[in-house]
């Protein structure tokens, strides 16, 4: 069994991205369960030097991706072409046998979390759910401030039909003029690169570059009109007769493991206050028992709306505590001491900018989960 919420996370910015994930409505109609058991289809050959075997005799897999337990499940009931576009998502956990020697920090994993989903339409609803995909990398290279990026739109081979490429030259040529028309008619910045398609189809590689200018791999969008044609999916059209649908392969973060590594290096760890892993930390002057009470408090207030915050009750002097929070790239400190209990007040401190100054407990954790909730920085000048 393959249960969504299965996985383990690398740090604790997991739970924020699968919360993430979950808002993104129009692709997320689906929260899959998936048990299956089937033969190896045609994708698990791309990945057969990849797979996890149990034994010789039993041959098990862990799964090196989501997409044949999908095809199964729009296989399970007839369609017809009123349920198209069908949707399903997945944040599930794949697992792909990578050589030792390969294996790189979060970049490269054998056990690896995808925010992954398929599409299934006809011909003509192929152009907007392209789109919208499309559209759902822009938001998302908004939010997380990647300005510099580059779609490769990659093509086959006609000279390796039936080698590398699946050997269907006029669906090919189909999908391909589909999938150019959508970059060209959205605007988007992209470049067409031949002999790099996957074997059933066109392909998509999100490339970005980090601030520092290292280019990474983020995410694909593919177009696959092979697989669901070799596992028999259909749906009925207006005409009653079977066809064939498309299947947009869609996961626009990439895998979990490999975007939180590019992060890391995008931010240098100066995470914004929603996504940092400790977003608060609460720095009280002294150890009386009135000032740990209050500090207790404040710390109780934000857990409870889902704010990471942590105490520092360690006997260090507050500059010693300042000093580590900083080190550690803590977002916000609240500093307590014995004038901000009196006045029911926080003393604020940000991450590389010092001091922001004494202001009302209330307005100080109304800023930080307003701030969290829309995903912007507080604005310390006005009140909250």
């Amino acid at each position: 069994p393959y249960y969504a919420d299965s996985m383990f996370p690398p740090m604790e910015l997991r739970p924020e991205g699968k919360e993430f994930e979950q808002k993104e409505k129009r692709f997320r109609e689906l929260q899959l369960i998936v048990e299956t058991k089937h033969e190896s289809p045609e994708q698990y050959r791309e990945f057969k030097d990849l797979q996890f075997e149990r034994s010789q005799t039993n041959r098990y897999y862990l799964k090196a991706m989501n997409c044949p337990h999908h095809h199964k499940l729009f296989a399970a009931v007839p369609r017809s072409y009123r349920d198209l576009p069908l949707r399903l998502a997945e944040y599930g956990t794949d697992y792909r046998y990578e050589k030792s020697g390969e294996l790189f920090g979060l970049m490269r994993v054998r056990s690896l979390q995808m925010n992954d989903a398929h599409i299934y339409c006809t011909p003509e609803q192929f152009e907007g759910e392209f789109n919208a995909v499309n559209e759902m990398y822009l938001n998302y290279f908004k939010l997380f401030g990647i300005e510099k990026y580059l779609m490769r739109f990659s093509t086959h081979d006609p000279s390796r039909l039936g080698q590398k490429f699946v050997d269907e030259p006029e669906l090919w040529k189909q999908t391909e003029a589909m999938t150019r028309n959508v970059l060209k008619n959205s605007g988007i910045n992209f470049v067409e690169v031949p002999n790099e398609a996957a074997f059933y189809g066109p392909k998509i590689d999100v490339q970005v570059w980090s601030v520092i200018g290292r280019e990474f791999t983020l995410a694909t969008n593919q177009v696959d009109f092979a697989v669901p044609r070799r596992m028999n999916l259909v749906y009925k059209d207006r005409d009653n007769t079977e066809k064939t649908p498309l299947c947009i392969h869609r996961a626009p973060l990439g895998t979990h493991e490999r975007f939180i590594g590019f992060l890391i290096e995008h931010y240098a760890g100066n995470f914004p206050l929603w996504l940092a892993p400790e977003q608060v930390r609460i720095l009280p002057i002294g150890d009386e028992p009135e000032l740990l009470r209050y500090s207790r408090a404040v710390h109780a207030d934000l857990r409870a709306n889902q704010v990471r915050a942590v105490i520092d009750e360690s006997t260090d002097k507050i500059n010693g505590k300042i000093q580590r929070a900083e080190q550690m790239k803590v977002h916000t400190m609240l500093v307590v001491g014995k004038r901000d209990m009196d006045a029911n007040a926080l003393s604020v401190r940000v991450h590389g900018q010092g001091n922001i100054g004494a202001k009302p407990s209330a307005e100080v954790i109304r800023g930080i989960l307003s701030a969290i909730k829309q995903r912007t920085e507080p604005d310390w000048r006005i009140a909250a």
